[in-house]
């Protein structure tokens, strides 16, 4: 059950909690920037510490970053057609990525490196693991780099995701919800009802419709924070919603109060009766932990709500577009021990081959 995985009691959050442990991861980065730079000043012997300002990201523009390699994320994962990968290991590895980026900033560990590795690492964690080089082969370009940097980088994220690779998603959540909703509305409606339910499709269709619909929501909205605040059902439930919007016919909050939280008089005297019979072959009695339809209700409504919000007021990327000022800023403070290309990275991966051989 998701209540009691490392999920949530590792990785699930307040929004003001993300704000602290990103601007901490922030703070950190922009630190390690000042040391170098005074450093470099006092080497060049420069007495003047007035040029020690530098230039850096603030944890917004951070974030930014962020959510655009999660919508990178999405087209390479498209571009994997032999095999096609499932829906889930998209949800591990946009998780995944989220997950890491709030432990360490993009100005330590380059995006585009990490994104890859959450992608391959998802992969296995979601029982469809592929060789390296037919990964490596849906790449575009330096195909060889990046089959140095994901062999390289797989241990270190596990390690900075605690080991916690098994990830509850929305979308067998969702599936099931549209199952119940389409059931739901033909015993409504009727078998011969002329709704939108019915038109000119099957139930068959028209879960193949919403499921499809539903899937390309969650995929865009795992650019916001709903992985790491929401739990799973509630994400997949207001996706359902969102689709109910679209389609007003469906009656999707109805069947949300009415069949998902006990609302509807029939369900009412359906679990009083099954209380009723519980009562009589009990030899204690038992303590009701369950609590009323409406207040039920009123609970997931509001938090569906604030889901809307959130949605709503969120700027999501769809299409690659120019490179924003954010990426020159990136480029201009990567830490160089990270980077494969860097003269700094020669030096200390020379230390450790030569530390590696005297132990040997």
């Amino acid at each position: 059950a998701y209540v009691t995985s490392t999920q949530f009691c590792n990785w699930h959050f307040t929004p003001s909690e993300l704000i602290t442990l990103r601007s901490d991861c922030n703070a950190t980065a922009l630190k390690r920037l000042q040391s170098t730079k005074e450093v470099e000043v006092r080497n060049n012997n420069n007495e003047n510490m007035n040029n020690t300002l530098v230039v850096g990201l603030d944890p917004d523009q951070e974030f930014k970053i962020v959510k655009h390699y999660v919508y990178l994320m999405k087209i390479l994962f498209d571009k994997f057609t032999t095999p096609q990968l499932p829906n889930e290991v998209y949800g591990f590895a946009a998780t995944y990525f989220k997950r890491f980026y709030l432990n360490h900033s993009v100005m330590d560990f380059y995006p585009r490196d990490i994104m890859l590795t959450c992608l391959y690492v998802a992969c296995k964690a979601a029982d469809f693991p592929i060789g390296l080089q037919t990964f490596i082969s849906h790449i575009p370009r330096n195909q060889e780099r990046y089959s140095y940097l994901v062999l390289n980088s797989e241990l270190f994220l596990m390690e900075s995701l605690g080991y916690d690779l098994w990830v509850y998603t929305p979308y067998q959540a969702l599936t099931g919800f549209v199952i119940d909703l389409v059931a739901y509305q033909r015993r409504i409606c009727g078998a011969h009802s002329d709704s939108y339910l019915l038109e000119n499709r099957s139930d068959a269709q028209l879960v193949d419709e919403l499921c499809k619909d539903g899937v390309n929501l969650i995929n865009l909205w795992y650019q916001t924070d709903l992985c790491l605040t929401a739990h799973p059902s509630q994400f997949a439930l207001a996706v359902l919603v969102e689709l109910g919007h679209t389609r007003p016919q469906l009656d999707v909050e109805v069947f949300v109060r009415d069949e998902l939280c006990g609302c509807d008089p029939v369900q009412k005297f359906k679990q009083h009766s099954e209380e009723e019979d519980g009562d009589e072959s009990d030899t204690k009695p038992k303590k009701d932990t369950k609590c009323d339809p409406e207040t039920r209700w009123q609970e997931l409504s509001s938090r569906l709500d604030f889901i809307r919000q959130t949605i709503n007021e969120f700027q999501f990327v769809t299409d690659l577009g120019p490179v924003g000022e954010e990426e020159v800023i990136l480029d201009e403070c990567r830490n160089p021990l990270y980077n494969i290309e860097s003269d700094e990275y020669a030096q200390a991966k020379s230390k450790a081959d030569s530390l590696m051989a005297m132990l040997e």
